[in-house]
């Protein structure tokens, strides 16, 4: 953990010495500058940290208010970054291939701060916006008629999304009226909050075939029996390791690995929850992160954890890391992935080119 924080101190605070630079080369230079662009740069940098220390102290509005204002500039401050850095790099061919650049310091600085400011704006307006997306999958292991899901992931409740986002998202199951709920992890935040007010909110709509959960990393951070119990208390039944028949399938949940890393015991191991489990059983597997063995049985696997990169272009990183993209995927062995882009946000509370979203899985039989 603490080579994990370093590294990521790092990194913010190389962002800042590059933003807090271009302030720097288009002002005049000055002692008095040079000092409040140091300090600013340090408590900006820290400032995740002290979100963390005033949430530890239980100052409730002192930390909601830090949040905000501490990853909103963290959003805003990648944004600037990214655009600054292309912006940089036209400047540099525009001077390899000995052509004019049109822009001078000071105004390609301006440039790229309304720039970054407008693009921050629609991140949070398309954070608010949850989508439901449909997916429809037919099978002859269901005997009858059809069985409906709604997938919830990701949505990371706690400091920055409580009430008003949680009606939201329930306000779209009402919509939809799923059959089944499932939730694939991250439901609750490492930064937790009045989890038992949360909990009373999904009380308002009660899928008729049940509602069913798993662990993600971020339960782990919020600390597991917290977690396990806002998700009982909200009316899920946790699977970890087990399975459950509803609608004429079968659903196995699994814990996330971050057990292993935070020193509990995981339930990894989907043998026992399939030993009754025959051929002809569709299986829906829910495991957080969209990882795939090719030693576990399921007809479709259920996950979330990436957000679809949540702000451009960090959706290539995730493809990059995990090899897999959001929505579904059909694979090679006849099984079947759908990734979630989940319908809450981490860290800097907006969303670039990757809508939250609800799923509605409609499984229908085959047969006649």
């Amino acid at each position: 953990m603490l080579i994990f924080l370093s590294v990521a101190l790092l990194i913010y605070g190389s962002m800042h010495l590059y933003a807090l630079g271009k302030v720097w080369m288009v002002f005049p230079h000055s002692f008095g500058l040079t000092l409040a662009l140091a300090l600013t740069g340090i408590v900006l940098t820290l400032s995740p940290l002290i979100v963390r220390f005033l949430e530890r102290q239980s100052w409730h509005r002192a930390t909601v208010a830090t949040a905000w204002v501490s990853y909103t500039w963290m959003g805003y401050l990648f944004l600037f970054l990214c655009i600054g850095l292309l912006f940089d790099l036209g400047h540099a061919l525009a001077t390899l291939l000995n052509c004019n650049w049109p822009l001078s310091e000071s105004l390609a600085f301006r440039t790229v701060g309304l720039l970054a400011l407008a693009t921050l704006g629609y991140g949070l307006v398309e954070a608010r916006r949850i989508q439901v997306e449909e997916i429809n999958i037919t099978t002859p292991k269901l005997a009858s008629g059809r069985v409906t899901i709604a997938q919830i992931s990701d949505l990371h409740l706690g400091i920055m999304l409580g009430d008003d986002f949680l009606d939201r998202v329930i306000g779209k199951l009402r919509e939809i009226k799923p059959d089944i709920v499932v939730a694939t992890g991250d439901i609750v935040d490492g930064q937790g909050d009045d989890l038992e007010a949360l909990a009373r909110h999904f009380h308002s709509y009660t899928p008729p075939l049940g509602a069913y959960a798993v662990t993600g990393n971020h339960e782990y951070y919020a600390g597991l029996e917290n977690s396990l119990s806002f998700l009982r208390n909200a009316g899920f039944t946790v699977l970890r390791g087990e399975s459950a028949k509803a609608g004429g399938i079968v659903l196995v949940g699994v814990d996330d690995p971050t057990a292993l890393s935070s020193g509990r015991q995981a339930r990894l191991d989907t043998s026992k929850a399939l030993a009754s489990v025959t051929a002809n059983d569709f299986i829906v597997l829910l495991k957080h992160q969209p990882v795939v063995d090719s030693d576990t049985r399921f007809d479709l696997q259920l996950s979330g954890h990436i957000h679809g990169g949540q702000i451009f272009p960090f959706v290539y990183l995730t493809r990059l890391t995990y090899g897999v993209h959001t929505g579904l995927t059909e694979l090679a062995d006849g099984r079947r992935l759908y990734v979630s882009r989940g319908a809450g946000t981490w860290g800097p509370p907006i969303r670039l080119f990757a809508a939250p979203e609800i799923t509605l899985i409609t499984i229908t039989s085959a047969n006649k």
